[in-house]
């Protein structure tokens, strides 16, 4: 068993964790594994140091014993012979499993006992590890594996270690919503995904009725391989697939949204479009919009010439009190005739990812974990003059492009995201 949700709120776990060192919480026993020793031959080995975990709740406590044992051998000095005062033969040897039973056992204490299980991990380690680097300079055990954790109310399958390196835990947590729905699975609602699925949601949901094909492996995030393009799977069974192995609660649904099963997204705490228009999405953008949920609408919209391709991102932000742009402007288009050169299956990878991620950085302003100092509810990107443009926000810049040679951009240019729907 591991014990992730404990090392999340242990500071003296999670600062061992950080540190680099291999932690596990075996039928309640705290090991740290890959533990470099020198043998009776004068060679180094690895091990484990394996002591029992106190508790209160889900937390540890101040160590009650100073006792720690070894797996794995007897740790020598680096000519292979006793280490002076560390082995003590009368302490209990303890048993964690089958496979992590001691070898040896060692009793330090130190003036009123280790204050918590860092001081005492690392106060041993040093005992054990410093005759191994003299053998092998190369020597640690500080390997940065993951954190395994089978905890059912955990996100990650395994710990999110880098926002504690980072040290954005605290603001990170403001992204961990109970529901996100991605509707439209082709290149940006994919790149979506690859942004969403790390973050801690506790549940993401995703649509999309057709089949990846592979024309889609080449604008979608990652590298599908030619079995995975003639397994035939829908498009949202292959990416669950995918990131099921990174984290939890990804649900699959393996239809489009029409008017019939928009309901479906109403308990939705957010939701990203990223559709071919057409009247479906009307429907949706109007329960979305009359039930408060808050969304943001995606789209790509180029075109080739004779010699080379220009046209627009766009991303476009409705917020609970916040949507009458949306009509007002006729920013969205939803059936092809409207601003058609804007709808268009010309797709490119980085157009994709890009439209993904100003609409991640839209979202987590909005939830507080980037400054926000625009509150701007509509971006557009256009290709050509490398300009952005924000709208509606509350900043006395709006419907300023930011960059040379900035021109106004219609509103109601509508830049489709193409066949994101679509096979």
């Amino acid at each position: 068993m591991s014990g992730s949700r404990l090392v999340r709120s242990s500071a003296d776990l999670a600062r061992l964790v950080q540190d680099g060192y291999s932690v596990r919480v075996v039928n309640g026993f705290l090991v740290i594994d890959d533990i470099p020793f020198v043998d009776d031959a004068a060679q180094v080995q690895w091990g484990s140091f394996i002591c029992p975990l106190d508790l209160s709740g889900d937390t540890a406590t101040a160590p009650s014993s100073h006792v720690m044992c070894f797996v794995g051998g007897v740790p020598r000095n680096k000519n292979g012979e006793p280490i002076d005062g560390l082995v003590n033969d009368g302490v209990q040897k303890w048993s964690a499993s089958p496979e992590l039973t001691a070898s040896c056992g060692f009793s330090q204490k130190p003036a009123g006992g280790y204050p918590d299980y860092y001081e005492k991990v690392t106060q041993y380690a040093a005992m054990v590890i410093g005759p191994a680097q003299a053998i092998d300079p190369e020597a640690t055990p500080l390997t940065f594996k993951p954190v395994e954790t089978d905890e059912d109310d955990g996100v990650f399958r395994y710990l999110d270690t880098f926002s504690s390196r980072a040290g954005i835990t605290e603001v990170n947590a403001r992204l961990a919503l109970k529901k996100v729905v991605i509707v439209g699975l082709g290149g940006t609602g994919a790149y979506l995904l690859d942004l969403l699925a790390k973050t801690p949601i506790h549940a993401l949901h995703l649509y999309d009725g057709d089949v990846l094909r592979t024309h889609n492996a080449f604008r979608a995030p990652g590298a599908a391989s030619l079995a995975d393009l003639q397994e035939g799977l829908k498009k949202v069974e292959y990416f669950t697939r995918m990131y099921s192995q990174m984290r939890r609660h990804i649900e699959a649904h393996p239809v489009n949204v029409t008017s019939e099963n928009v309901g479906e997204l109403l308990d939705a705490d957010f939701v990203f479009l990223a559709m071919d228009t057409g009247p479906d999405k009307k429907a949706i953008i109007e329960a979305l919009t009359v039930n408060g949920i808050p969304f943001i609408d995606t789209g790509v919209g180029v075109s080739k010439d004779a010699e080379c391709i220009d046209g627009q991102i766009r991303i476009t932000t409705s917020l609970p009190g916040r949507v009458e742009h949306i009509e007002r402007d006729g920013l969205i288009s939803y059936f092809a005739g409207e601003g058609a050169e804007y709808d268009t299956n010309l797709q490119v990878a980085e157009l994709n990812s890009s439209t993904a991620n100003l609409a991640i950085f839209r979202y987590k302003k909005y939830l507080g974990f980037y400054a926000d100092t625009e509150n701007e509810l509509h971006t557009v990107y256009a290709v050509g003059s490398n300009d952005l443009y924000n709208r509606y926000g509350t900043s006395t810049n709006q419907d300023e492009g930011i960059g040379l040679g900035a021109e106004p951009v219609p509103a109601s240019a509508d830049a489709g995201d193409g066949s994101e729907a679509a096979a």
